[in-house]
């Protein structure tokens, strides 16, 4: 049911569409690909740390990426794992030092120029936004040791890096990091902390989540989007539901990953109105 996956956190909680054309399946604990026309399953990675990696990311060549996202209340050393054979094995291919940084939010690879770029948390001097462009040979820090740097998702443009912030000790912004000059812009100040986010053809959306703090008190769980870049708006607002987020998890928007060329915008809400109900909504209708 519904409600049984959001208190045990069960699922598959990420899909996509591998440039060979096996399906990557995450779910708790588990990484594993799905031949489509064979109906076979490889043996799934047993996720070492953690309950799974929020996002996995695939470079040009078919490489695929992710970074450990676990609790780490002990400041561990953290992991980049990487994989060559489709998913088929994966190796380490980065680690981050001990008490450099709590875990590793997200790997996204830049579509414009094949870079890798990875954000991670949680203290200020543990949130950064880093960049690799010989696959994690070295891996240089291009902003971080402030909240406002503690970032989820990545959205790229062939000129910048868009981020939000995800933090519930400062107020949360949207920002983009010009690439050429590394110069950080201000763009929008949200409600609350910003997890998710994707491209609809040439717009850009980001999510805010319900978690409350003393700076964070909205009930409302956003789509803020822009078609420029610059100005962004609040277009959806979908309220939390009744159920304690303790259990049943805070209200949040979940967008597909991958490039979406289509006209509409797809999400799915988590613990508000329309809870794990896939959505679609024409993006000419938003603005």
């Amino acid at each position: 049911s519904r409600m049984h996956a959001r208190l045990l956190r069960k699922g598959v909680h990420s899909i996509r569409i591998l440039k060979n054309g096996r399906i990557l399946l995450v779910t708790k604990r588990t990484i594993c690909t799905y031949d489509n026309i064979k109906s076979n399953v490889n043996k799934p990675f047993s996720i070492p740390r953690g309950s799974r990696p929020l996002f996995i990311c695939e470079n040009q060549s078919g490489d695929l990426f992710w970074g450990e996202y676990f609790n780490n209340p002990k400041r561990e050393e953290v992991n980049i794992y990487a994989s060559t054979d489709n998913a088929q094995s994966w190796d380490i291919a980065y680690t981050f030092k001990k008490n450099s940084i709590r875990h590793v939010h997200g790997v996204f690879c830049d579509p414009y120029d094949n870079r890798i770029w990875v954000t991670t948390g949680d203290d200020d001097s543990e949130s950064g936004i880093w960049v690799t462009d010989n696959q994690f040979k070295t891996l240089k820090e291009v902003i971080g040791g402030s909240q406002q740097y503690r970032a989820v998702q990545l959205i790229f443009t062939g000129d910048y890096v868009y981020f939000g912030t995800d933090t519930p000790y400062e107020k949360n912004h949207i920002y983009r990091i010009n690439k050429s000059s590394g110069e950080v812009e201000e763009l929008e100040s949200v409600e609350s902390s910003v997890y998710w986010g994707c491209k609809a053809g040439d717009y850009m959306f980001f999510s805010t989540a319900v978690e409350p703090s003393n700076v964070n008190t909205g009930k409302y769980a956003c789509i803020w989007g822009s078609n420029d870049g610059e100005k962004w708006q609040c277009l959806k607002r979908l309220k939390k539901d009744i159920w304690p987020m303790k259990y049943f998890q805070m209200g949040q928007i979940f967008f597909p990953q991958g490039e979406n060329k289509t006209d509409y915008l797809f999400y799915t809400p988590m613990a508000t109105e329309g809870d794990q109900t896939l959505q679609r909504i024409k993006v000419s209708d938003l603005f």
